[in-house]
């Protein structure tokens, strides 16, 4: 008598990160639970891990991409659903998933009935071979350039800036490239060769930078702006000072100029300069109630939140306007993408209001249930969702959303990021 053992298929094992992958078991038990679990190692290798048990139909066979499980850490059928649930697994409150190198992410897949049965290895890329990386230190610009490795046409070029975390989003950057584009992932706080802090960057630099950009080889004379949070923030305000951008994509931003960083945290202090004077910056005012109840849930180990203080300042327009930032001059098409369940800063308000200003024939994507991490470049298809991140001191801020609602906003944006590339540069 022949018999089978139960197998675990995935295809493709070698991938980029925004493809699906196609899991199936067979060979089970027929009419028998099985669990699918799949871990990952986060650049700080943080381990990462979700499952999901699902019953065998009469053959013994399970299509995990269509099945909806009977338990774990997503609910509802999901072909990414083993990848974006993925939690930290020392943390109850999770953690966030940091990727900004642009090395491939490598996931454990396993088949377990009683014990693992059968373990696939499967590999998620943000560039290959086609694309060429090359670490850029130039007196005009620090950072790490991605961009076709063959002598073909020069392409659109693309300044992708980081957010609050500072450094650079070297993954962001790898996968665009991927797409056709040279991309440079700038450096402008918060690693070697640039300012410690988020504090008096010059403007400037990012003139400079994109007159760069757009004199590179492989650029074809044309540049464009993609920020995230912060980066948010600063493309918009780069857009409304300097008309050298064919096009500008602001996730989750900020259209107010907001105090610097100084070692991670907001502090009284510019964060940028424009022909050697501080930009004005909007000054929190807070209740004291507001304070209380964020003490109070760092006290309880419960996520912080930082919104109140932002709506609370928001609530005298009177006192924050010569931090406004003056959209209205932006000469370039304008993206912009926020969550209204952003528990940072009230992207979905300031996004909103970038609407009732700039014309109504730029792009616009709200998800209302989604948080502030929701976006390319740190929120993309397959990678984990982030709701919470741990920051020192026993707090845990809030940044909101679900990890469903984040992961279906970064799969449901992404294409229309592309789209809005492809049509404007």
């Amino acid at each position: 008598m022949i018999t089978t053992k139960p197998a675990l298929s995935v295809h493709p094992t070698d991938a980029y990160v925004d493809e699906n992958v196609h899991i199936v078991v067979h060979d089970c038990p027929t009419n028998d639970i099985i669990t699918v679990r799949a871990t990952a190692n986060d650049d700080e290798e943080k381990l990462f891990e979700s499952y999901a048990r699902f019953r065998t139909d009469d053959s013994g066979y399970v299509d995990i991409s269509q099945a909806q499980p009977v338990e774990g850490t997503y609910e509802d059928a999901d072909p990414l659903g083993l990848f974006w649930s993925m939690q930290h697994k020392k943390s109850k409150l999770d953690d966030y998933f940091l990727k900004n190198e642009a090395t491939p992410l490598s996931i454990q897949i396993n088949l377990e009935i009683e014990n693992v049965i059968e373990t696939v290895t499967i590999l998620r890329h943000f560039y290959k071979n086609d694309v060429k990386r090359v670490v850029v230190k130039e007196p005009e610009c620090t950072g790490v350039m991605f961009h076709a490795a063959n002598n073909q046409e020069p392409s659109p070029g693309i300044l992708l800036l980081g957010g609050s975390d500072g450094g650079m989003s070297e993954q962001g950057a790898a996968l665009l490239a991927s797409y056709g584009y040279s991309v440079l992932a700038l450096a402008y706080f918060g690693t070697e060769g640039v300012p410690k802090n988020l504090e008096n960057i010059p403007l400037e630099y990012f003139e400079d930078a994109t007159t760069w950009l757009k004199k590179h080889p492989s650029v074809n004379g044309q540049a464009s702006l993609i920020g995230f949070s912060r980066g948010g923030e600063l493309a918009l305000l780069l857009g409304a000072t300097f008309n050298d951008y064919q096009a500008i994509i602001a996730g989750a931003p900020s259209m107010y100029v907001t105090a610097g960083l100084k070692n991670n945290t907001f502090a009284p202090i510019p964060s940028w300069t424009y022909k050697q004077e501080n930009l004005p910056y909007m000054k929190f005012s807070y209740r004291p109630s507001i304070m209380f109840s964020m003490f109070k849930n760092w006290l309880l180990k419960k996520p912080v939140s930082f919104l109140g203080i932002w709506n609370h300042t928001l609530s005298n327009l009177e006192k924050v306007k010569h931090s406004r930032i003056p959209i209205e001059t932006i000469n370039a098409p304008v993206m912009t993408i926020a969550g209204g369940d952003d528990q940072l800063w009230p992207s979905t308000y300031y996004a909103n209001e970038t609407k009732t200003v700039l014309d109504q024939q730029n792009v616009y994507l709200h998800y209302a249930n989604a948080g502030h991490f929701l976006s390319f470049p740190y929120g993309l298809p397959s990678l984990p969702a982030n709701i919470n991140m741990h920051v020192g001191g026993g707090m845990t801020l809030a940044f909101g959303g679900t990890k469903r609602a984040n992961a279906q906003a970064a799969s449901d944006s992404w294409p229309e990021i592309l789209a809005f590339l492809k049509k404007h540069t």
